[in-house]
């Protein structure tokens, strides 16, 4: 089948997009969310990627995903399939060997939603386009080489209808920290310590640690706040049905990173939190950090425990002028809407590029 970027798209139509990822769980990981977001937006799309949580799925609905071990298996089968759409879009990083290397033509956009290690350039080369989800990720992109006309900065998306402003809780102030990692060994990472180091000292305030399914971390983390002897934190394991509902129980979101590498460096509970009214507290590290400094929509410490505590304390006393601001702050920069309108001009750009 020729592909309709060899012969002209008609701009009437939905270009057809090759999404490559590596997190097929949207209710679960912020990159598959935003990818889903997409998909549903551009009938004739699909979802395919090498994934360590996959050992091999094959959906229609949500797409195929592949074991590392047989990445060869997935470029013969993308190989033949890839002329059947008009953009690849890469969605993770610049260290996407495995997807890079599958890539055998057609325009092809890069995002980079995830911290890491660039591969050589002779693979970045195939990419005809990048995309940014926070601003200092385009430093890296120049240091590489890049040109900055090629570089387009989209932040991550949110449903400002379904996470809406809420009421301010009643009850005792609450703290949440919705970003937790697959492995123990990225716990300092995520600064977990420092949450847990900052419900020490603040034995009035509740903590809700909400932790992912899988991975080897939740042992620790409940070492950790055994350790520490608070009985102020709690630990939920499994989905949350409904995220929204989450933020509506608490007063603050936090992610105090130390580092990008082991954590979306603009996490997508930040995000969601600010949209339902919900102020946020992050580390310097993170790619909302300079946001929050210009809107004063939240709170950017270093990680450390007594800066979390202070800042809690702050917030909590003037938290409805803090609520509001952080509401503007999703509807300035992360409407659900724009996103999607973003991508179509890229995607509109490399194909008539």
């Amino acid at each position: 089948m020729e592909s309709r970027a060899s012969v002209g798209v008609d701009r009437h139509l939905s270009p057809r997009i090759a999404y490559w990822l590596t997190s097929f769980d949207p209710e679960l990981e912020a990159v598959a969310k935003e990818v889903a977001t997409l998909h549903a937006r551009f009938p004739g799309s699909f979802l395919w990627g090498v994934s360590e949580h996959c050992s091999l799925r094959l959906s229609r609905r949500r797409g195929w995903g592949f074991s590392p071990r047989l990445h060869l298996l997935f470029r013969a089968l993308t190989a033949v399939l890839q002329r059947r759409y008009d953009v690849n879009h890469i969605f993770g990083g610049l260290g996407d060997w495995h997807h890079l290397r599958a890539i055998r033509k057609g325009p092809t956009v890069l995002t980079m939603a995830l911290d890491a290690e660039p591969v050589g350039m002779e693979l970045l080369r195939k990419v005809d386009r990048f995309v940014v989800e926070w601003p200092d990720a385009k430093i890296r992109l120049h240091e590489l080489g890049v040109d900055d006309a090629k570089i387009d900065l989209i932040y991550p998306p949110v449903d400002l209808e379904r996470f809406g402003p809420r009421p301010c809780p009643d009850g005792e102030f609450t703290v949440v920290f919705a970003s937790s990692p697959d492995r123990a060994s990225w716990m300092e990472a995520r600064g977990v310590d420092v949450v847990i180091g900052a419900a020490q000292r603040r034995p009035d305030m509740k903590f809700v640690l909400c932790w992912r399914p899988w991975g080897d971390s939740q042992p620790r983390v409940r070492r950790m706040v055994e350790d520490a002897g608070v009985d102020n934190v709690e630990v939920r394991v499994g989905r949350v049905v409904d995220m929204a509902e989450l933020y509506s129980e608490a007063h603050v979101t936090v992610l105090v990173a130390r580092e990008t590498v082991r954590a979306k460096p603009l996490p997508n509970s930040l995000v969601e939190s600010c949209a339902c009214g919900r102020p946020v507290v992050t580390s310097s590290t993170c790619g909302l950090a300079p946001l929050l400094t210009e809107t004063d929509a939240g709170k950017v410490i270093e990680a450390d425990a007594d800066q979390l505590a202070a800042a809690l304390d702050d917030l909590r006393d003037d938290w409805d002028g803090y609520a509001e601001r952080a509401r503007r702050l999703a509807e300035m920069a992360f409407d659900e809407n724009q996103f999607v309108e973003n991508y179509r001009r890229v995607y509109e750009a490399v194909l008539t590029g």
